[in-house]
């Protein structure tokens, strides 16, 4: 099989087998190395935008699963010349021209592949703490260099064998076996992998909108009858519809900060501040209607109620995974996305910490609401006055 098309095979089974994000531009990479040109490559570079990224998680669907099985038996029927590329020049162009991460884990993953296995990726999987990536940061080729040269095009003269002498000599530093992925896996995950990482998971499950289900009006509950209080029935609903997202992001708080471009971050505060707002104006029709004894008793609920915002802490999820690791944090992404109070790694924090004489279901800390949670803690300690008596 020639080797552009093994390469490609590769990038197929990867696919289905890994998370990852912008392997097809590692594709064209790759295709215009075999052409003789970096047009890709310098466009990658000049733009900026974009990180290729392997994560070490595995695709659970079974469609992903059952895919790559088939690509990896095709790949071991035809295993037979997977010795003769066995130094793969196309990694170490990348990993001179341009800025990688564990560039030739991916070397070993591929040389592996090529011999129908797997084991350097399962093992990556299970320690997952790093990633492979393509930064588009340029290192610039030295003067004569021969990068761009085709394996095909280079003879096997005594220059040759002495370069393939010097080539093993660089050898030493590729990771080929479990026993150097385990000592180079030990490290931690520097801030910027972890975060872009995240980001990566994040952005996929936030493409299926998850806040539509779980804060669809049709389905969410209420804390009063509907049918007598049209108006804020109305209002709550209105409310879900419009800032449902700002609400679920909260619980899923990525690390915008970390990214380049802020555009991003200033959009999800500004969905922040409109939430608020517009809740704002919810509880205080709620307590025009219903007085202070409906916080009251919101606030005295074993559970708390799904129709309803407690404007808890946020959780952030590079610190999810610099606490309990990044597996634990994308688990968290990818299963708890659609549940109305996700459940946190290491305990549930779904509901504010509040003191006992303050409100959770009654959060403002603005001054035009100052006056109702003053009624709410008022109607508290007559409660607490009346029992004592």
């Amino acid at each position: 099989m020639p080797l552009l098309m093994a390469l490609l095979l590769f990038c197929d089974f990867l696919e289905h087998r890994l998370l990852t994000s912008n392997l097809v531009l590692f594709r064209r990479m790759l295709s215009d190395f075999f052409a003789g040109n970096e047009r890709t490559l310098q466009d990658f570079i000049r733009l900026g935008a974009s990180i290729v990224t392997i994560m070490p998680m595995g695709r659970t669907q079974q469609i992903h699963q059952q895919e790559a099985a088939r690509l990896l038996t095709q790949k071991q029927q035809m295993s037979g010349d997977s010795k003769q590329h066995s130094h793969l020049c196309v990694f170490r162009y990348l990993s001179a021209r341009i800025a990688t991460k564990n560039i030739f884990l991916l070397h070993g993953m591929f040389e592996e592949f090529s011999a129908g296995g797997d084991s350097l990726i399962s093992e990556f999987v299970r320690r997952g703490n790093e990633v492979i990536s393509v930064i588009p940061v340029d290192i610039p080729p030295q003067p004569g260099s021969s990068l761009l040269k085709l394996p095909e095009e280079q003879s096997f003269s005594r220059g040759r064998k002495q370069v393939e002498q010097e080539d093993s000599e660089e050898d030493e530093d590729e990771i080929v076996t479990l026993d150097e992925l385990n000592l180079v896996t030990a490290m931690p995950p520097t801030s910027t992998d972890r975060c872009v990482c995240i980001i990566e998971v994040l952005e996929q499950i936030e493409q299926q909108e998850p806040w539509k289900r779980v804060f669809n009006p049709d389905t969410l509950p209420v804390p009063f009858s509907g049918a007598k209080r049209h108006k804020l029935f109305a209002a709550l609903n209105d409310f879900w519809t419009e800032n449902g997202r700002a609400v679920w992001e909260r619980h899923f708080w990525g690390p915008l900060v970390k990214l380049p471009n802020q555009h991003r971050r200033y959009l999800r505060k500004a969905r922040q501040a409109k939430a608020r707002g517009a809740f704002n104006v919810v509880m205080t029709l709620v307590y025009k209607e219903l007085g202070a004894s409906f916080f009251v008793q919101m606030d005295q609920r074993a559970k708390p109620h799904k129709g309803w915002w407690y404007s808890a802490p946020v959780q952030t999820l590079d610190s999810i995974a610099q606490h309990f690791g990044m597996a634990a944090c994308v688990d968290y992404m990818e299963t708890q996305a659609f549940k109305r109070f996700p459940l946190v790694p290491g305990g549930n924090s779904r509901l504010p910490k509040r003191d006992a004489h303050k409100s959770k279901s009654m959060w403002a800390t603005s001054s035009d609401m100052a006056p109702i949670l003053h009624d709410i803690c008022a109607a508290k300690a007559s409660d607490v006055a009346g029992e004592i008596k």
